[in-house]
């Protein structure tokens, strides 16, 4: 496996412009104190039950409601968009896997309750090998193990919120990554988006995300069955199997175009 090495200048400034991604030492965080909205929170701090749940509590209130899980998936649909997608981003269009350690992410909150990740180091990354499935397994399924998982179950246990709901907020992010942002981007390839997204689909095992079923897979096609779900044109509504709550915090108190409870 090859040794982890620093972002090109022009990657890690699309990341950033991208996603909100940035690598700078990020100062006086305590994971110990109660998390605030006022500084940055170290991502270890949602794996320890007491100052996670605090975590969920200030942001229920941020959101205008007292419910740990309506925090719990409102977070990871916003975790998934800053952290997840540039992980895949940075596999499918640079051939790198970037080194995300949960103790080196830092939650950054501003005008929004969450702006953006700062990795406590500068960001770097494990260039694709020669047989790049394997490499590209290897860093798809460590991503997913040892960050993810941990941080999905933890927010789950603190909330109550079953973890399908948290991962079909992450599944959904991915397929808009595949499915709409990299083929109009012209970055790479649309055979390689493809293979990628493939991959991702079907050939990721249920036990990287401790799940009897491969979660990626598991939602993709909705109720549809996986031909028809193959031959869906992109621009149309993928419907979700759960209902990820924004209705609960939404100003109209709309369910999403993909929401079940739509056809309810």
């Amino acid at each position: 496996m090859n040794h982890p090495v620093p972002l090109s200048t022009k990657e890690l400034g699309e990341l950033q412009k991208r996603y909100g991604l940035q690598a700078s030492a990020a100062s006086n965080v305590d994971i110990e104190s109660t998390p605030s909205f006022g500084n940055q929170v170290c991502l270890t701090a949602l794996l320890e039950q007491e100052s996670c749940t605090a975590y969920l509590d200030g942001l229920a209130a941020r959101l205008g409601t007292d419910s740990r899980p309506i925090a719990a998936s409102m977070f990871a649909k916003r975790y998934a968009a800053l952290a997840v997608v540039p992980f895949f981003h940075a596999l499918t269009c640079y051939d790198k896997s970037l080194v995300l350690p949960l103790e080196d992410v830092h939650l950054r909150s501003g005008n929004h309750w969450l702006e953006g990740i700062t990795i406590d180091k500068p960001l770097r990354a494990v260039r694709r090998t020669e047989w790049r499935e394997a490499w590209r397994s290897y860093a798809a399924e460590h991503f997913i193990h040892h960050h993810l998982t941990s941080l999905w179950q933890s927010l789950s246990s603190c909330s109550g919120l079953p973890t399908a709901i948290l991962w079909e907020n992450t599944a959904v992010r991915i397929y808009s990554l595949y499915e709409k942002k990299l083929p109009v981007s012209g970055a790479v390839p649309a055979v390689k988006i493809e293979d990628d997204y493939r991959f991702l689909l079907e050939g990721l095992p249920a036990e990287a995300f401790r799940q009897r079923r491969q979660p990626f897979a598991r939602f993709y096609g909705g109720n549809a069955t996986r031909e028809e779900a193959l031959h869906r044109v992109p621009s149309t509504t993928r419907p979700r199997l759960t209902c990820c709550l924004y209705y609960r915090v939404s100003a109209e108190s709309d369910y999403c175009d993909a929401c079940p409870k739509n056809a309810r």
